[in-house]
C-alpha cells in the first residue's frame, strides 16, 4: 500500500443568485441558467423572496448555502442592535432563514453579525473618497484612518455584546437542525466582526457548528484602506474557515468576476483548506462567458474544481 498521501481536491462553487438579478424572475429560470455554465450548487441570498421559495422545489444538493437574510421579504435589523426588541426581531429573521435552509437541504447559512451604527458612515465615506482621490498614501489618509478605527474602538462594545447574544440563541437551533454557521467578514471598519473580534467569537462558539466566512472582496477594500490583509484572513480563521465568498476588486469596486480585479487569488490559495464551502458572488451584469473565465480563474490559482464533474 502507498504511504504517500494525495492531497484532498478543491471543491466546486456555488454561484450566488446575486447574479440572477435583472436577469431571471425565478428561482428555477436560475438554477437553468448556473447550470449551461457549470454550476451545480447555488447560493440563495437576500435577493431572494418568500414567493420565489414559495414555488421553488430543488433537487436534493442543488442548494448549498444560504445568505440571511433569506427570504428577504422586509427590512431586517441587524444582529448587533443594542435595542432589544429590534435584536428580537432580527433574531427570528435569522431563524426563517434556518428553517428555510433546512426545507432545502442546505449545509450552511452565511451570517453578517453587523455594525457598530452608531459611527456615522460620512467618516468612512470620507476616507473612501480620499482613496479614490489618489490620496490613499498621504499622511492626512493615514490620521483618518485611525480616527475611525479608534472611533469604532470606543463604540463597539453595545453592539458586539448584541451580536454575541444573538449568535448564542441562533446556535442551539444550528445544533438541532445540522446546520452550520459561517460569520462573514464585512466591507466597512463599522461592520462586526473585525479579525480580533472574530477569534474571540470562534473561542466562544464551538466547531463545527459556527465557522468564519471569508469574504474576499470585503476583505480586500479593508485592506486598501489600512485594515488587516486578506491573506491574513485566512492564515488566523485556518481550520475554522467555513466557506468563502470569491469576487474580485478594482479600487474599491468588488463583485467583480475573478480577473478582472487585482487581487492575487493565487497567494490566497495556500491558506484556504479544500473543505471549505465556495461561492463565486459576481454581479449581475456580467456575461454567461466572463462568469466561466471567472471560476477558469480560480481554478487555476488552486481554488476551485472547475468544471465540475
Amino acid at each position: 500500500m502507498s504511504l504517500i498521501s494525495t492531497p484532498t481536491p478543491p471543491r466546486a462553487p456555488a454561484l450566488s443568485t446575486m447574479w440572477m438579478q435583472l436577469r431571471h424572475s425565478n428561482l428555477h429560470e436560475f438554477v437553468t441558467a448556473a447550470g449551461t455554465v457549470g454550476f451545480r450548487q447555488v447560493e440563495l441570498s437576500h435577493v431572494v423572496t418568500g414567493e420565489m421559495l414559495a414555488g421553488f422545489s430543488p433537487v436534493p444538493g442543488l442548494v448549498r448555502t444560504l445568505h440571511h437574510p433569506c427570504p428577504n421579504d422586509d427590512s431586517v435589523p441587524e444582529l448587533s442592535s443594542p435595542d432589544e426588541a429590534e435584536r428580537a426581531r432580527a433574531v427570528l429573521a435569522a431563524l426563517r432563514t434556518l428553517e428555510w435552509a433546512t426545507r432545502l437541504e442546505a449545509e450552511a447559512v452565511v451570517l453578517h453579525l453587523g455594525v457598530v451604527a452608531s459611527l456615522d458612515r460620512r467618516w468612512e465615506n470620507g476616507l473612501r473618497s480620499r482613496w479614490l482621490a489618489g490620496l490613499g498614501g498621504t499622511p492626512a489618509c493615514a490620521t483618518l484612518a485611525q480616527t475611525i478605527r479608534q472611533m469604532r474602538a470606543a463604540q463597539v462594545e453595545p453592539f458586539l455584546t448584541a451580536a454575541h447574544r444573538s449568535l448564542a440563541e441562533l446556535v442551539p437551533h444550528a445544533e438541532r437542525l445540522a446546520l452550520r454557521l459561517g460569520l462573514e467578514n464585512g466591507e466597512w471598519v463599522t461592520s462586526i466582526p473585525s479579525l480580533d473580534e472574530l477569534d474571540h467569537i470562534l473561542a466562544d462558539f464551538p466547531a463545527p457548528t459556527v465557522g468564519a466566512w471569508l469574504d474576499t472582496g470585503h476583505a480586500t477594500i479593508l485592506e486598501r484602506l489600512g485594515g488587516t490583509p486578506l491573506t491574513s484572513w485566512a492564515e488566523r480563521i485556518g481550520p475554522r474557515l467555513l466557506g468563502l465568498h470569491y469576487h474580485d476588486v478594482a479600487r474599491l469596486r468588488d463583485h467583480l468576476i475573478p480577473g478582472l480585479g487585482s487581487i492575487d487569488f493565487a497567494a490566497l490559495a495556500p491558506h484556504v483548506p479544500p473543505v471549505t464551502l465556495p461561492t463565486c458572488e459576481v454581479d449581475w451584469y456580467f456575461t454567461p462567458v466572463e462568469l466561466a473565465d471567472g471560476a477558469a480563474h480560480l481554478a487555476r490559482a488552486g481554488l476551485i474544481a472547475w468544471p465540475p464533474v
